[in-house]
C-alpha cells in the first residue's frame, strides 16, 4: 500500500481492494484520509464514486481477464483536484 499527496490530491494505493461487495464502503475505512484510491489485482477496469470516496482500477493493457479489450488508465490531476479519469482501450 502506498499513500501520497499528488498535486494536492490525496490519493491511497493498493493492489488488492478485496471482493467488489462492500469495496468503497471497506477502502474509506481503510484510507479515511484519501480521496480516491487506485487498485489493480483483477485486471477489471472500474471508475466508481460512493462512500464519499473515488476508486480506480486502470485494468492492464495485456492480461485482460475476461474483457474485450486491454486497457490503461490515465488520470489528470490539477491543483488538488481530479479533473478527469479515463479508461482508455488498447491494442494487445
Amino acid at each position: 500500500t502506498l499513500e501520497l499527496d499528488l498535486a494536492g490530491l490525496a490519493v491511497a494505493m493498493v493492489h488488492d481492494s478485496g471482493t467488489a461487495a462492500g469495496r468503497c464502503a471497506r477502502l474509506r475505512r481503510q484510507f479515511p484520509g484519501a480521496q480516491l484510491v487506485v487498485f489493480g489485482h483483477s485486471h477489471i477496469p472500474l471508475d466508481q464514486t460512493d462512500a464519499g470516496i473515488r476508486i480506480f482500477n486502470p485494468g492492464s493493457p495485456t492480461d485482460r481477464r475476461r474483457q474485450p479489450r486491454g486497457t490503461i488508465g490515465l488520470l489528470h490531476i490539477d491543483d488538488g483536484l481530479l479533473v478527469e479519469a479515463q479508461i482508455i482501450a488498447v491494442d494487445t
